[in-house]
């Protein structure tokens, strides 16, 4: 049998895996000793093991997908016994800019899983094209020094892939039958591999799995009962392309019943009633809507956190009507505004406010009917998460944000800080009910609590970390614009409606995410502090029932809580959703079927098994019925 021509690559291909593989598991371990504040000392070392183990079958598939255009480029020449020098770069290039955005990916979802306890998905990958705060945020204050390792660890990985390509990867001569054994070989590992292989199911098909494996998804990483594990053993550029994958269903991702049937179901416990309020808010001119940033309840006092870090939240939920067991929808800005704003539920397959409602009711929209002159107030630019384009056909009367504020604040993370922004908010309106307009109502979105901080160094005071300063300057500042309006006399009997967008994770608790305070401040409204069940979709009606407005034509997904009770509320949590009652959870994530129920306990959420008949069909009805809901645009 004659040698031909060949070229020898199993070696580069098998190396450069191996190293991929170690980087990965670093990026895993700095992870995880970044995010250790969610971690309990008895963790057991075999947690950590079983983290690697599983985050190993991610990283494979994820090596393997990139190896791809190379190996074959290589692996085709080998056979036919032609080298193309310009062939095999190509190849060599496309596999070396596939590996550096999967590192890209995995080194910034670091920083990602410690502010929000979730792992970056498709969409907060598009946040990226959406404006330069995302960029400002990655390269300002201390996140400079994260990007540029994290840049240099991306490119030292691919200088490595390129000198393991010089050296091992060399003409030779070979006879062909081997050149196709080897190849074949090759290809057949590859496909295992970038398959995955977890505990078959059926004990009919076992055999088969045991060679062929079973096809990998998201469930193999809900193992554990920290959070963090799970969001750890995942490959995070994995993670990105699954939820880009279901992305691209849009709204007919969700088909579980009828459409009759998921409506029926999922509406239950959304009988509001649709009258005004007989205790509605008589003297109520003007309303101030402050939509605070990251403002979990877990960080007041109130709900327990050891430092006294917002002493006006905790005083202000005393003398209001406030909400103890309220939920944000999703666990990002654009989730909370789109749900907050239009009353509809959040899915993260797709951007919440990447499309303009015009079949649900929306906040402007009702007001202005109502008379009321209406404002929005953002730090940044109007094109971050589409937030001015969401209102194109609702729009205020008047929109303000980063262009309408002194230059020098362009050149912060998030444009104008509170205190500058919400003096702003206050200026303008004392100047608007000056020329006559008697009813006004206004939205604040302040955005200091938000990394990266640019906060006054007199914050950084009583052993507060940074994220406990930017809570403490965000409440103050909160202080100084309730004083100013109510030192006016518009602002005596001005509605106070302080909500947060999403909550935050640095506490270690599972819902610390998605747990927000609502406060109703009014000198008419009776204080207490009300147990009732309630998400976003909740403010918008009940803020039209306290102020007088009879929203017979409303059309949203939420209920009056001053009026109305459940026992069941549905929000997301990053591609896993939640139902939660008194005392548990159903979680359930769609794309890999997987689904738990906790029960709430002194020492927190402890699972008490895998499936709920009930709560299943409930989720799904709320899946399929909130999509549609959600993306009838």
């Amino acid at each position: 049998m004659k040698r031909q021509k060949t070229v020898s690559y199993w070696q580069f291909v098998l190396l450069a895996h191996l190293s991929a593989l170690i980087a990965f598991a670093i990026i895993r371990s700095i992870q995880i000793a970044y995010c250790s504040v969610a971690l309990k000392d008895n963790t057991p070392f075999s947690e950590y093991l079983e983290c690697f183990g599983r985050g190993l079958v991610y990283d494979n598939h994820c090596s393997i997908l990139a190896l791809i255009p190379v190996t074959l480029v290589l692996g085709v020449q080998s056979i036919i016994g032609k080298e193309s020098k310009l062939a095999s770069k190509i190849g060599f290039w496309i596999t070396a800019v596939i590996y550096f955005l999967e590192f890209a990916v995995c080194t910034a979802n670091i920083v990602y899983v410690k502010y929000q306890f979730a792992n970056i998905n498709f969409e907060a990958v598009k946040a990226l094209g959406q404006g330069t705060e995302v960029i400002d945020m990655m390269t300002s204050g201390t996140y400079i020094i994260a990007f540029i390792l994290s840049s240099a660890y991306c490119v030292g990985f691919v200088y490595l892939l390129y000198f393991l390509f010089k050296k091992f990867v060399k003409d030779g001569e070979q006879y062909r039958v081997v050149s196709i054994l080897v190849f074949i070989l090759i290809a057949l590992l590859m496909a295992v591999g970038i398959r995955g292989r977890c505990k078959p199911k059926e004990k009919r098909i076992k055999k088969v799995q045991k060679y062929i494996g079973k096809p990998l998804d998201t469930s193999f990483a809900e193992y554990s009962e920290q959070l963090l594990f799970n969001l750890s053993a995942m490959n995070d550029f994995f993670y990105v392309v699954r939820s880009g994958a279901q992305s691209s269903k849009g709204k007919n991702v969700f088909k579980y019943m009828s459409p009759s049937k998921a409506k029926e179901i999922a509406m239950r416990y959304q009988n509001y009633p649709h009258e005004v309020d007989a205790n509605c808010i008589k003297q109520n001119n003007h309303i101030i809507l402050v939509l605070m940033e990251g403002m979990s309840a877990k960080v007041m006092k109130t709900f327990g956190y050891p430092k006294d870090i917002t002493p006006f939240l905790d005083s202000i939920y005393a003398k209001s009507l406030s909400y103890s067991e309220f939920y944000s929808a999703g666990v990002i800005t654009q989730k909370g505004m789109c749900s907050t704003f239009s009353s509809a539920p959040t899915f993260a397959h797709f951007h919440s406010m990447e499309k303009i409602p015009r079949r649900r009711t929306v906040i402007s929209t009702a007001y202005r009917h109502e008379g009321y002159t209406t404002q929005f107030f953002i730090p940044h630019a109007p094109s971050f998460d589409n937030v001015f384009g969401f209102f194109a056909a609702n729009p205020f009367e008047y929109q303000y944000c980063e262009n309408d504020y002194p230059d020098k604040f362009g050149s912060l993370g998030w444009g104008a800080p509170d205190e500058f922004l919400f003096r702003f908010a206050f200026n303008k309106t004392d100047s608007l009910i000056s020329t006559g307009v008697k009813k006004t109502m206004s939205v604040v979105y302040g955005c200091s609590n938000h990394p990266p901080y640019t906060i006054p160094k007199e914050y950084y005071k009583k052993g507060y970390s940074e994220e406990e300063a930017a809570v403490s300057y965000a409440d103050a500042q909160l202080k100084m614009l309730y004083n100013l309006v109510r030192s006016t006399e518009w602002g005596k009997n001005a509605l106070f409606v302080f909500v947060a967008d999403h909550g935050r994770n640095y506490v270690s608790n599972m819902l610390a995410s998605n747990h927000i305070p609502l406060i109703f401040n009014h000198p008419e409204l009776e204080p207490r502090v009300d147990p009732t069940l309630g998400v976003q979709y909740d403010v918008l009606p009940t803020m039209l029932a306290l102020t007088g407005v009879d929203y017979e034509d409303y059309l949203g997904y939420g209920v009056d809580l001053a009026r109305s009770k459940r026992d069941t509320i549905f929000f997301s949590q990053g591609e896993k959703y939640i139902l939660k009652t008194k005392d548990k959870l159903y979680i359930y994530t769609p794309e890999s079927d997987f689904s738990e129920v906790r029960k709430e306990t002194p020492e927190g959420f402890k699972s008490i098994g895998k499936h709920d008949s009930a709560f299943e069909k409930y989720m799904k009805a709320n899946l399929q019925y909130g999509c549609k809901f959600a993306t009838s645009n």
